[in-house]
């Protein structure tokens, strides 16, 4: 992948995560096609705020704190004309990046909260926190 596909990977993800979580339940199976439609659809305009400003609107979406910096500063990068034209020539290509990194993220989050659960469930075994011999004594 070039430069700009992560540039724009970036920002689709951006608002992606802006989107509210039951605006996501409520058309859950199909809310990755209505992404797409809506990518391409709002990428027919000649600059790239219009295109944030457009798709966030379509996706009741709000770019959080987080993101902000990075979106500003693609927003700042002037390459309106060519990430526009990306956008909507690669549309599906772009959200499937989109798709993956965030079931890479979901995936990271699941571990970690499985480790933070066995961790805590260790900790209330009975002797945790105990040298070894001492609570082996127990036993």
């Amino acid at each position: 992948m070039t430069e700009m596909h992560e540039k724009v990977a970036t920002l689709l993800a951006a608002i992606w995560r802006g989107v509210p979580a039951d605006y996501k339940s409520r058309y859950r199976r199909t809310i990755w096609q209505q992404f797409e439609d809506n990518v391409r659809a709002a990428a027919y305009t000649s600059n790239l705020g219009k295109f944030i400003s457009s798709l966030c609107s379509k996706l009741q979406a709000q770019i959080g704190a987080k993101d902000s910096m990075a979106v500003e500063a693609i927003l700042n990068g002037g390459n309106d004309r060519a990430l526009l034209k990306l956008l909507r020539e690669e549309t599906t290509l772009l959200t499937l990046m989109v798709r993956v990194a965030n079931q890479e993220r979901r995936e990271e989050w699941e571990a970690a909260r499985a480790e933070r659960e066995a961790e805590e469930e260790e900790m209330q075994q009975p002797g945790f926190g105990l040298p070894i011999e001492e609570s082996q004594k127990e036993n």
